[in-house]
């Protein structure tokens, strides 16, 4: 009895000395992710099913954990980046004003016309700055749930139409052609009119400017018993393939998406994409360089009984 009592004591000590030096193993890999190593995972080899699951546990939150430092590593590089180019964006056509104003000003000689040029170029360049603050500000709106969709009866075949006219100066001077699809007929959608402004114009602007040299910008507009798309599409030089699926993502910019010699902010379809499934939609990119480059926008269409 007394050699059964001692085996039973020697198996639990044994028990809990392993239990002992599971712990302290643990404790001093979970010292190492303390003191910034992230990549360290836990490692124990126990029969205890309890501590092998609790290990597995923790491995799974410091993957995570990883994760978002990863993600706020990449959140913070694109935050300066984009810091970058809104000083870029804003310095570049202020100093142009400013030459320009002082040269108006210091020029005594300069000529009634040439005056009238310059304020012309300084008009347009305010425009640009307007046009971007109004971004800005329409972004920081819709993040805090400041916009108000007013939903009314409104034809997107009209509205479409109205948009195309707007740019047709911008067509005819970068040589575009476009290749219109609309239905001869009135299709209705419950949304708002401002938005979808808003999303039509942003999207046709960036066709132009980064698809412009493939010279064809094309509009097509189907619409089935419940939605309405839209397919706003150029022949540029596209988008790659390892940036497609973010140029919707916030912070974005244009500069490591389309155009590497643009500086862009980075909001523009960040907007779109905010706008278009604030009225129940959704959308998507499609790219295939110099072939066709497509944005696709699906919307609820409006019954009517």
């Amino acid at each position: 009895m007394i050699y059964i009592l001692i085996v039973i004591i020697i198996i639990i000590g044994s028990f809990y000395l392993h239990q002992s030096i599971s712990l302290n193993k643990i404790s001093k890999d979970l010292k190492e992710v303390i003191h910034g190593n992230f990549n360290k995972r836990l490692t124990v080899y126990s029969y205890n099913k309890a501590i092998t699951d609790f290990v597995s546990d923790i491995n799974q939150l410091l993957d995570e954990f990883q994760t978002i430092v990863s993600m706020n590593k990449n959140y913070e590089e694109d935050r300066k980046r984009m810091i970058a180019n809104i000083s870029h964006d804003f310095r570049t056509p202020l100093t142009s004003m400013l030459g320009y104003i002082e040269m108006i000003r210091k020029d005594e000689n300069i000529h009634e016309e040439e005056k009238r040029e310059n304020l012309y170029i300084i008009e347009n360049k305010c425009q640009t700055l307007r046009a971007l603050i109004e971004e800005f500000f329409l972004l920081s709106k819709l993040d805090s749930g400041d916009v108000i969709v007013e939903y009314n009866r409104v034809d997107i075949a009209e509205i479409l139409r109205q948009n195309i006219l707007l740019h047709v100066k911008e067509f005819e001077q970068q040589h575009i052609k476009p290749v219109i699809n609309i239905p001869d007929k009135n299709i209705y959608m419950k949304g708002d009119e401002k938005a979808l402004n808003r999303i039509l114009q942003n999207i046709i602007s960036n066709c132009i400017k980064y698809g412009g040299e493939g010279e064809v910008i094309g509009f097509n507009l189907y619409d089935n018993e419940s939605r309405i798309t839209i397919e706003i599409w150029d022949r540029g030089k596209g988008i790659g393939s390892e940036d497609i699926h973010y140029i919707f993502n916030r912070l974005y910019t244009s500069e490591r998406s389309r155009n590497k010699n643009f500086q862009g902010n980075g909001i523009g379809l960040t907007i779109v994409k905010e706008l278009v499934e604030k009225l129940g939609g959704d959308i998507q990119v499609q790219s295939e360089p110099y072939k066709k480059t497509a944005f696709i926008i699906r919307l609820p269409k409006l019954k009517i009984v």
